[in-house]
This record gives structure tokens, sequence and C-alpha cells, in this order.
């Protein structure tokens, strides 16, 4: 009788009933967050921090980078979104991440874009924290316009008051380079080279006063 007690209870007479659920869900959990971070760190330039594309990116590449809000993952298979990840998309601004990302974090993007955004349609925990470096983050406050697209950040100058004048020099020197959501129309130019010492960065179009 005790053997067969053994075999129906899988060799553990003491474990409670469902006792792995947990430990499933904390993988699963630990999982999502891993595929964050990497998403957080190599995608949402393009994509978006909450996968939707709206980014300053996507307003100079044509085709537009992918909105994972609006496609139905029936319709997009993982196998197809890990091979893309992993080999590039020709024709687009999307480069392969073979060689920078190993097989198993393209799996954990993968799956966090699927069931964070094409799923869940949930929002993504914002970046500015003080967690995350950001402490006082209010001092942006007059870049906010151009961080969100509610201001171009090709906006003349001359079109802008003092105070959303040092908010586009703020963004400009600070947010621009990464932030999601800042916009520019597409048919301006938002930046144009200016000739400098060899080896020298090229500088933002900016006024003479904007610049540091």
């Amino acid at each position: 009788m005790m053997l067969v007690t053994l075999l129906v209870t899988g060799c553990q007479p003491n474990a409670a009933p469902g006792s792995a659920l947990p430990n499933s869900t904390q993988t699963h959990a630990t999982d999502l967050e891993a595929g964050r971070a990497i998403y957080n760190f190599r995608c949402y330039y393009c994509h978006g921090y909450s996968g939707d594309a709206r980014t300053l990116a996507s307003t100079f590449l044509d085709p537009k980078p992918r909105d994972f809000t609006v496609i139905d993952p029936g319709k997009m298979s993982r196998a197809s979104m890990t091979v893309t990840i992993r080999d590039g998309h020709a024709g687009t601004g999307m480069a392969g991440f073979r060689g920078i990302l190993t097989s198993r974090e393209i799996e954990l993007v993968t799956d966090f874009v699927r069931e964070e955004f094409m799923v869940r349609k949930a929002v993504n925990t914002r970046y500015h924290t003080a967690a995350n470096g950001w402490p006082e983050h209010e001092r942006y406050l007059d870049a906010y316009a151009f961080a969100t697209g509610e201001l171009g950040v090709d906006t003349a100058w001359d079109q802008l008051s003092a105070r959303q004048a040092a908010g586009k020099r703020l963004y400009l020197a600070s947010c621009v380079s990464c932030h999601d959501r800042g916009r520019a129309s597409e048919d301006s130019v938002a930046w144009e080279l200016h000739a400098g010492r060899t080896g020298e960065a090229p500088q933002a179009n900016l006024p003479r006063s904007g610049r540091q």
C-alpha cells in the first residue's frame, strides 16, 4: 500500500496539492521582466515604450516601425517574430540582433512584446524614475511638450514663446537622443550638419544661444 501511495503522489507524499503553481508563476514573472529589460534597452527607441511606435525615430523611417498594440497576436506568429528579431526585416529599419542577443534573449523579448503589448495592451513601466537615476524629473517640465509630441521638435523658433524655446533647448540637449513620443514634421529638417574639427560630432540645428 505504501508503494502504491508513493507512485500515485509522484514520490512526494508530503507535497501540498498545487505546490508547483507558485514556482511556475514566479518563473513566468521573472521571464517577463527579463524580456522587459531587453525591450527597454534595445527596442523602445523605434517601437516606443509601450509598443505603439509613437517615437521620434518613427517619423524618419519608411516604412514606420510596427505598432504592436494594433496587431492581432493570432495573425503574427511567435516563430515569425523571433526570426525577424534574429535576422532583421529587409527594406525596413529593423536590423537583426544575431550575435547581439542570444536565442534565449530573443525568445524572452518576443514573449514580452506579445503578452504586454499585443495581448494585454498594457502601458510599459516608465523609465524616468528615481530608481533609474532620474530624481526630480520635474525639472524637465518645460521640455515635456516636445517629449510627448505636443510640440514638434522642428517648430520654428520664432513661433515659440520664451518658455517653449527654453523647453526646446532642454529637450534637444537632454532628451532627443532616445525619448519616445517626440515628433517632427515629415517635410522639414530637424538637424543639419555643421562643419567642425575632424572627428567632431554633428550638432543639432540650434540657434547659437541654444548650444551648450
